[in-house]
């Protein structure tokens, strides 16, 4: 009856097929069954049992379309489509088919490099792309609906079986009983309710009834969260192996010699988890172990499972794949959650490295201040140090208190005049030091160029105990007189060199320790900004506690592995694979001793240059030795001669690890004596040579305005500077240095200096700086 009655409106009006619906056999008036596409039978009804009471109640029929039915997983997994499955099974690999490679597998590689093609024009955005896609796989725009269609027309039987099936099939049945209870009550019915009846209607209404919105009782919450749950990992299924480049990639960070251990599979498949933040779904999973473990495979491919035997990705996925199509292993849902925690850390990631960039940009400001502020202190400098009346308070044991003290006056022999160009140079050199006490109240600083005003009148008090005499002296209108601000501004110094009494009058020992060389004026300044902050806040540190916590902050400590992976971008599993390596090539302190560990970062363990060079030929084995040598320089920031696990890992994760500086900012000969731990005059020496080889006419005026080398003449200067240089391996260094260079084929002098080798200057020069500095 419900063929005949609704088939022609009701195919269309669902999209569900005629074989889909619950069937009749027989003549439903004299007893007839109902069957389901898999024959099995439903209890008859009863006419008399109706009769007598008036039907059955509600919740007993639902027992018994329920119990009919059997909406079982087995009844789910009937009608799910098996043809996408078919097309995503993985292929078997040459080396499981007596190294003969199938159809399918050489389709599959093809698809593998379309996909990869794609993916570096950019045209295809996955899992690996981290799009914020409404699917994983096959699309990251939202507004290509031809993408989004075809994914969804996939996955559409899932759909239809989750959403459509549970409550189609109950309210089929249901229809069926109705029209049986109508055909049964024949004449007894009211004709006019038979003329009303309309079976589209009755199943409309019953839909909506049983839609899972609408479900009440425990029952029907279990049976549409079973339909959920089924269809959930089923779509897990297919996504899991629509993510085959994915998980390729994951693969590719534990090749060794073209392919991965055996011993090491357990880890690609934590790092697989790692990586989709799939939450030990993976990792905790038996039937995956067993499958990668061998246990329960042919006696064929048990050579396959021994320890020392290298796997190829496609016989990795081969196990991997099959194991997952035939296990419920990730839902679908958990990819999801997956992805949008991906997301997360990826914006994350992205603020971290703008923050960087934004500290990077403020750093190199800070930078070229400090210069600035030594290009300043350079000159001030000079006249401190050739003013006379400095000299006298730094020689002669004379003072400065702001006191107009004239001859004949007790203790003018020791005092210096309270106004002058001395009281200038020094208001200059606060102003310099960060002291903002110093300035002129009129906001003209000191350092201006501004004729400088006389204090008014009632600048009279404090530590300028004579000021009101001072300014009325002959000749000295418009100077700088040594006020209250001034000598305010100077107790900021005394406390910083803890003098006993900061009385704000200056004198030759705070003078000799304040005075300090241009290259020593940033610390200086650093302790005054100290102290400044300290005084500010009313408590603090000391000086001995910042000079304390300045060492610390010198020496740093070691990132935890957690930390390190996250600055790394590393799923821990790749990373404590790194540092079992990096172990291995570890040599005991005493042949045949125990084999030493390195124990990060508590007591980490290092390795010398060789032993990382035969460890870097295990990650890169056509890294050339110039290019080794270039790259193992630039991370031994210390010259130590040795390497620490997460300075490796730092090498490891860099793709492009070059020796060239930073061409727009430029260290001074100061900075680059203590970069290289070499006294200052032989830095100076080697600038006066490489000023010697520049052609006639040509000056450099390095750091600000240096002038580059030509390639030829600097290996020609590198020959004489250090006759037992390798010209092959100064070449290749070259050129790792011009990609980063201010001027192709060209090296500035700091760049020169990068490339030579300290250790091969001849030993009368070495020794003759070395003396001088000492």
């Amino acid at each position: 009856h419900v063929c005949r009655l609704l088939g022609p409106r009701l195919s269309p009006l669902l999209f569900i097929r005629p074989s889909f619906w619950p069937h009749i056999s027989g003549d439903p008036m004299s007893g007839g069954v109902l069957r389901t596409p898999r024959q099995v039978p439903v209890p008859p009804l009863n006419p008399q049992s109706l009769k007598a009471a008036q039907a059955l109640t509600l919740n007993d029929e639902v027992a018994q379309i329920l119990n009919g039915l059997k909406l079982e997983k087995s009844f789910f997994m009937d009608r799910i489509k098996q043809e996408p499955l078919q097309e995503l099974a993985p292929p078997c690999p040459p080396e499981l088919s007596n190294g003969d490679m199938s159809d399918n597998l050489k389709a599959q590689r093809r698809r593998d490099n379309l996909m990869r093609s794609q993916r570096r024009r950019g045209t295809v955005l996955g899992m690996g792309g981290m799009g914020p896609t409404a699917t994983l796989h096959g699309t990251g725009n939202l507004g290509n609906t031809g993408k989004l269609c075809q994914k969804t027309a996939l996955d559409f039987d899932i759909y239809l079986n989750e959403a459509v099936m549970p409550v189609l099939a109950q309210a089929l049945d249901a229809l069926c009983r109705q029209l049986t209870r109508m055909g049964m009550q024949g004449n007894d019915l009211d004709p006019k309710v038979r003329a009303r009846f309309n079976p589209l209607t009755w199943l409309a209404q019953q839909l909506l009834r049983r839609h899972p919105k609408c479900a009440r009782t425990p029952r029907r919450h279990l049976l549409y969260k079973n339909f959920k749950d089924w269809s959930d990992y089923e779509k897990g299924r297919r996504e899991m192996l629509r993510l085959r480049e994915e998980v390729h990639e994951v693969f590719a960070h534990f090749v060794l010699r073209g392919g991965v251990a055996f011993e090491t599979m357990w880890d690609v498949v934590i790092s697989i988890d790692d990586t989709f933040k799939l939450e030990g779904q993976l990792k905790g999973s038996v039937e995956l172990e067993r499958a990668l473990k061998g246990i329960g495979v042919t006696k064929d491919w048990l050579h396959r499972f021994q320890p020392g035997v290298s796997w190829s990705f496609d016989e990795f996925w081969y196990h991997f794949g099959n194991t997952v199509m035939k296990n419920d292993l990730v839902p679908y849902s958990l990819i999801l959650r997956g992805l949008a925690r991906r997301q997360q850390e990826q914006q994350e990631a992205k603020d971290w490295q703008e923050k960087l960039a934004l500290a990077e940009t403020e750093r190199q400001v800070e930078e070229e201040q400090k210069r600035q502020r030594i290009q300043q202190y350079s000159v001030l400098y000079e006249q401190l140090m050739a003013d006379p009346q400095i000299l006298a308070m730094m020689n002669e044991g004379k003072i400065l208190t702001g006191d107009d003290v004239r001859p004949g006056d007790i203790g003018y022999e020791f005092e210096i005049p309270p106004h002058g160009r001395h009281i200038q140079l020094l208001a200059d050199f606060l102003v310099l030091a960060g002291i903002e006490g110093a300035k002129l109240k009129d906001n003209v600083s000191a350092c201006s160029s501004l004729p400088p005003t006389a204090p008014s009148a009632s600048k009279t008090t404090g530590l300028l105990r004579s000021a009101a005499k001072a300014q009325h002296l002959e000749g000295a209108e418009g100077e700088r007189y040594w006020d209250d601000d001034l000598a305010g501004a100077w107790t900021t110094l005394q406390r910083v060199h803890r003098v006993e009494l900061c009385d704000g009058v200056v004198d030759g020992a705070v003078l000799q320790q304040v005075l300090v060389p241009p290259i020593g004026f940033n610390l200086l300044r650093g302790k005054v900004e100290y102290e400044l902050e300290r005084k500010e806040e009313d408590g603090g540190n000391t000086i001995d506690e910042l000079a304390g916590f300045l060492d610390q902050q010198k020496t740093g400590e070691k990132p935890s592995m957690e930390q390190l992976a996250i600055r790394l971008g590393m799923t821990m599993s790749r990373l404590e694979w790194l540092h079992k390596l990096f172990e291995s090539f570890l040599e005991p302190e005493v042949p045949g001793g125990p084999a030493p560990c390195c124990m990060y970062p508590e007591m980490p363990a290092s390795l010398n240059k060789e032993q990382v060079r035969a460890l870097v030929k295990e990650v890169e084995p056509t890294l050339s030795a110039a290019q080794f040598d270039a790259r193992y320089k630039r991370i031994d920031q210390d010259h130590s001669g040795m390497i620490e696990f997460d300075e490796f890992a730092h090498w490891i994760h860099s793709s492009d690890v070059q020796i060239a500086g930073n061409a727009t900012m430029k260290m001074n000969f100061e900075e680059l004596a203590h970069r290289y731990q070499e006294p200052l005059d032989l830095i100076m020496y080697l600038h006066s040579c490489f000023q010697d080889q520049l052609p006639d006419g040509c000056v450099d005026n390095y750091p600000d305005d240096p002038v580059g080398l030509p390639k030829q003449e600097a290996i020609f200067l590198a020959g004489i500077l250090t006759p037992g240089f390798d010209q092959e391996e100064f070449a290749a260094n070259f050129e790792l240095v011009d990609d980063g260079s201010r001027q192709s084929g060209y090296c500035d002098f700091d760049e020169f200096v990068e490339l030579l080798d300290f250790g091969e200057l001849p030993a009368e020069i070495r020794n003759r700086y070395e003396s001088m500095e000492n």
